[in-house]
């Protein structure tokens, strides 16, 4: 048998041990035993702990057979081992072969013959270990009970050997004594030995620590003794007459001059080393900093303000028209106005936050905003109390310190990210602040006193509006900002964009001019979303090849010239540009039909393609399809088998003998919607029927099971996706009539809209008369 040589290590049998193997000799043995069938490893303890290299003569002739239960190999080349012991052996020779250790075991007699001598010894060992593990420090009262209620006397002694803190020679002494009620003899002895060295050890410390608590005690006395031997005065340091005089120059609330007058009071009386003395000191300073009765006076001038919003922005007119209105409530109504809480919904990059500072702007008001996106502590809108290490008002109270006057304009972005965990629900918290009934009286629970932020123009920016809680919600005025078109994102460019980037570039019309074909080249082909933050990364990329060139040519010492960037160069700048590959058919197709989407970067065209196969009447969906876009294609299905000899005029085919396959292009995009409904019947009608598709239409619009074609929202969006692909033709719900009447005559100019109250009225037009052979 392969043995492990062991150093301050003794295993005994039932017991279960971890080990740690370094040495090579050792690792090797390992290895070899670890192939065996039972991966059995005879373990004895070395005589001398210290040497590095035992041989037979340093290593115990009474070991345990282990058998090895997991082998782990650690990152600095050792091996930790789990080991369990079997069963004591007695080495009859130890032989040593290629640096390994082998042994010749015989199996040893540990037998007990039960009598009540036995019994008792047993019951007096498992009472004094209890004792034992009771005085020990780092043993649990948990290891007790699974010993008591082991039956085996022999097994328990073992288990009591194992979990005892004896040096090697002691536990060694015990392994080697394999008659039972001689073991238990032995092991009572050690017992009572360390359990009075233990009871000795916890004595000393308890009189070392009642020292300690003495002296402390005596300590604290005398502080106490000598602040209430001191005779009692006002605190007349500088920085609390200082206090003093900013006290009496502030113009307060009557409520809030009583308060700080209260806490001032309090304050002189308080030993200035006291921790209380700077937590009153701080809140009072937190009052007199707060703008209770100060504004800023407010431009009402409403040319003046349209102007400043139109140089700022270009196009959102719906918006701009909602604030001069309200500016013109505001200024005929006075203070009897309500007040106004606007939320500005809309994809990233459209310039939600961008038109806050403009209103701020156009108002003459300070402006100052913070972030509630991942927000999930309500002490973060309602502060701490002041119990609380550390405690500060909440960000709103913050803020108003911040620009210094009560009637700021102050954003809260993206209100509809706000989480909710055990510490609050800051959205509920927020009810309060953005409720025009109540915010006149915010209780901070910090300030302790009324805040009132009714002066406040409180500004809120979402992405969605269906994560924000519907109480939140019913408190705003939404105003949905829809995601810039090409014509727009051209003007902003022209306008914002390339005056700033030409500025952080160093550079001036005289030294790069894009064009305008160029420019729009980068807005339909390098750039594909709703905002224009894409189109200013490009921008600026390009300006910055541009500055490098002109550097260049200068440390050349040549004259720079004027860089054009037209469509022709223009991926020497930006590389070549990423199309979209929307299949629009050109021909006449089976089993084809094209839709609209609305996506957060705009609107989209959506092919849908159908074909019949044999089968069982089943319906298959690919395309990566949301649960309601999926509902909508068995909507489609339905309404087709349903009315099929009113749309073919044919006898119906046998539904059970085919299957129908539906497949929306693009399926690493996830989609869903309803919107699509009308085209999948389109597309389902064509790919049964074999009339083909005309080229030139598309459709949008939900449908039911009877055929109705109920509205859809993102028109707008839709038609200029249309439009950029050449389709003109666009057939749209009756119900969206008012939508098409509210665009802008440039987005509506060339598009042929058809009204539709039923799908029939779809599948006549786009569809030829007759199946093809």
């Amino acid at each position: 048998m392969y043995v492990l040589p062991a150093r301050d290590t003794v295993i005994f049998p039932g017991v279960l041990a971890p080990i740690f193997v370094g040495r090579p000799a050792t690792l090797k043995t390992l290895e070899l035993a670890a192939t065996a069938e039972k991966r059995l490893i005879f373990v004895a303890a070395q005589k001398d702990p210290l040497d590095e290299d035992p041989g037979v003569d340093g290593l115990h002739e009474v070991g345990t057979l282990c058998e090895m239960l997991q082998m782990i190999r650690m990152p600095e080349g050792t091996v930790k081992l789990l080991l369990e012991g079997k069963e004591r052996k007695r080495v009859r020779q130890y032989t040593v072969k290629d640096s390994m250790i082998t042994a010749d075991l015989v199996s040893v007699q540990t037998r007990y013959v039960e009598n009540e001598q036995l019994k008792a010894l047993h019951q007096e060992v498992l009472r004094e270990f209890e004792n034992y593990v009771n005085n020990h420090p780092r043993l649990p009262a948990e290891m007790i009970q699974p010993i008591a209620a082991t039956e085996d006397p022999s097994l328990a002694a073992d288990m009591i050997a194992a979990h005892m803190t004896l040096d090697v020679q002691k536990k060694q002494s015990l392994l080697e004594c394999f008659r039972t009620d001689s073991r238990l003899e032995l092991l009572l002895k050690y017992l009572i030995s360390e359990t009075e060295l233990l009871k000795l050890g916890r004595e000393i410390h308890t009189r070392v620590q009642k020292e300690l608590d003495q002296n402390q005690k005596e300590y604290y006395l005398r502080e106490q003794m000598k602040a209430i031997q001191e005779e009692l005065k006002v605190d007349d340091s500088p920085e609390t007459l200082e206090l003093r005089a900013r006290i009496d120059k502030a113009a307060l609330p009557d409520n809030v001059k009583a308060k700080v007058e209260e806490e001032y009071k309090r304050l002189v009386k308080i030993p200035s080393m006291s921790p209380e003395h700077s937590v009153t000191r701080d809140y009072i300073e937190w009052l007199l900093c707060l703008p209770w009765n100060v504004k800023e006076a407010e431009q009402m001038n409403l040319a003046v303000v349209k102007k400043t919003l139109d140089a700022n922005h270009y196009g959102l007119e719906r918006v701009k028209d909602h604030l001069l209105e309200y500016l013109a409530v505001r200024k005929l109504a006075g203070a009897s106005s309500r007040a106004q809480i606007l939320c500005l919904v809309g994809p990233p990059g459209v310039g939600k936050t961008s038109l806050g500072k403009s209103i701020a702007e156009a108002l003459g008001r300070r402006f100052v905003s913070f972030s509630l996106g991942g927000m999930r502590d309500e002490a973060e809108i309602r502060g701490h109390r002041r119990t609380y290490i550390g405690a500060l008002p909440g960000r709103i109270a913050q803020k108003l310190k911040e620009a210094k006057c009560s009637n700021p304009v102050m954003l809260l972005d993206e209100v509809d990210k706000i989480g909710t965990d055990f510490r609050g629900d800051p959205a509920s918290a927020l009810l309060e602040v953005l409720d025009p009934e109540q915010n006149n009286h915010f209780t901070d629970h910090f300030l302790e006193v009324p805040l009132d932020l009714s002066d406040v123009f409180f500004i809120t920016t979402a992405n969605v509006l269906h994560t924000i809680p519907p109480p939140l919600r019913d408190r705003m005025d939404i105003l949905e900002l829809s995601s810039y078109m090409p014509e727009e994102k051209f003007h902003i460019a022209r306008r914002h964009l390339m005056p700033r980037v030409y500025k952080e570039s160093g550079l001036t019309k005289k030294d790069v001019a894009v064009t305008d074909a160029a420019l729009r080249e980068i807005i339909s082909d390098y750039t594909r979303e709703a905002g224009v933050r894409s189109l200013d990364r490009k921008l600026s990329t390009l300006c910055r090849k541009a500055a490098r060139t002109i550097l260049e040519e200068r440390e050349a010492g040549k004259t720079p010239k004027k860089i054009t960037v037209g469509v022709k160069n223009l991926a020497e700048f930006l590389g070549a540009p990423h199309r979209p590959d929307v299949r629009v058919p050109s021909e006449p197709e089976k089993g084809l039909s094209i839709g609209l989407a609305w996506t957060s970067v705009g609107g989209d065209v959506l092919p849908v393609e159908a074909v019949v196969t044999q089968g069982k009447g089943e319906l298959q969906l690919t395309g990566n399809l949301g649960k309601v876009m999926k509902e909508s294609a068995m909507t489609a299905l339905g309404f087709v088998k349903s009315h099929w000899k009113i749309l073919s005029g044919t006898a119906e085919p046998k539904w059970h003998t085919i299957s129908f396959h539906l497949h929306v292009p693009e399926g690493a995009i996830p989609k869903d919607g309803p919107s699509a409904g009308v085209t999948m019947a389109v597309a389902l009608f064509s790919a049964i029927s074999g009339r083909r598709y005309l080229p030139g239409f598309a459709m949008t619009g939900e449908i039911s099971l009877r055929g109705d074609v109920l509205p859809i929202g993102g028109l707008r969006e839709k038609t200029l996706a249309a439009k950029r692909l050449g389709i003109f033709k666009l057939f749209v719900p009756e119900a969206n009539r008012p939508d098409v009447d509210d665009m802008e005559p440039w987005v509506r100019e060339g598009v042929e809209f058809t009204f539709v109250r039923h799908a029939e009225e779809v599948f006549d037009v786009v569809l030829e008369k007759q199946a093809r052979k």
